[in-house]
């Protein structure tokens, strides 16, 4: 059976989420580089239709940040999942550069698998970290995000594709989910519109599966909920029956992680937003 390809975050940074923190560096972080909670949200896949052809092109798996990210107090737009974060700040370039990014993102995965066994919550399974360094002279921010998700061993295995929900549930069943167990079956909210690869929230939410329910997970049904409307001749959410061999895993310890999000080179590396053109008034 064909391993199941999972479609990694991209980070959507809306320009907001640049000038909050230029206020936040200027007027409350100032010299410290001290983590601070944000928060980030996705909401289900999308697609294009290509003029020429006709075909869906899918966008972006994309986890959104803005200005709203730093408010404590914001809440979930209707049809999306709202995620925590940590946000971490460094003074200079240098310092950026030399942070242990090791040690960051096995502290943020180790969180999450911890939160996990202790409380058996799936609130914090999408957890993610962003690094910066905001140069305000020159309107620069330069930036890295981690998408914490652990690997399983060995790996999941897809039962004869994805196929249209639609040829296994009927309208009248079918409710948005963020994470719900229906008949037997794991539904989630998927950010991705790749008709044969689920977005990165369902890597966790297995692994979770896994390590707390292992009698019953070597074999999980899985709906991708990617509708924001239902129309009977029309889903565009994917279902599919994933399967698991092995032992199940000890959960004393934490499973490998991966997930830092690569540069638009297509390597591992931090990404730049220059808002000189919008932001310096001498331009």
């Amino acid at each position: 059976m064909p391993i199941v390809q999972f479609a990694p975050f991209s980070s959507l940074v809306q320009p907001s989420f640049w000038h909050e923190l230029t206020n936040i560096k200027v007027d409350v972080l100032r010299l410290s580089d001290a983590a601070i909670p944000i928060t980030g949200s996705y909401s289900v896949g999308r697609s294009v239709t290509d003029r020429e052809s006709g075909k869906e092109i899918a966008l972006g798996c994309n986890l959104s940040v803005g200005s709203e990210s730093f408010d404590k107090e914001t809440k979930a737009v209707p049809g999306s999942v709202t995620t925590s974060g940590v946000f971490k700040n460094y003074n200079t370039i240098e310092e950026f550069k030399a942070a242990d990014k090791t040690a960051l993102f096995h502290e943020e995965a180790t969180k999450i698998w911890d939160h996990i066994i202790a409380t058996r919550d799936t609130s914090r399974l999408n957890n993610f970290l962003i690094i910066t360094f905001a140069d305000l002279k020159k309107y620069k921010y330069y930036y890295w995000f981690a998408f914490p998700a652990f690997v399983s061993k060995p790996a999941w295995e897809i039962s004869d594709d994805w196929k249209s929900a639609s040829e296994e549930f009927s309208v009248e069943t079918a409710s948005p989910p963020r994470y719900s167990l229906r008949r037997c079956t794991i539904a989630f909210l998927d950010p991705s519109a790749n008709a044969s690869n689920p977005g990165w929230p369902l890597r966790n939410l297995l692994a979770y599966l896994r390590a707390l329910y292992p009698e019953s997970t070597s074999s999980v049904r899985v709906l991708c909920w990617r509708d924001t409307e239902i129309s009977p001749s029309s889903w565009k959410s994917r279902f599919g029956v994933v399967e698991i061999g092995g032992a199940p895993p000890n959960i004393n310890e934490r499973p490998g992680a991966v997930g830092w999000e690569k540069n638009p080179q297509g390597k591992l590396g931090p990404r730049l937003a220059d808002l000189a053109p919008m932001m310096d008034p001498t331009r």
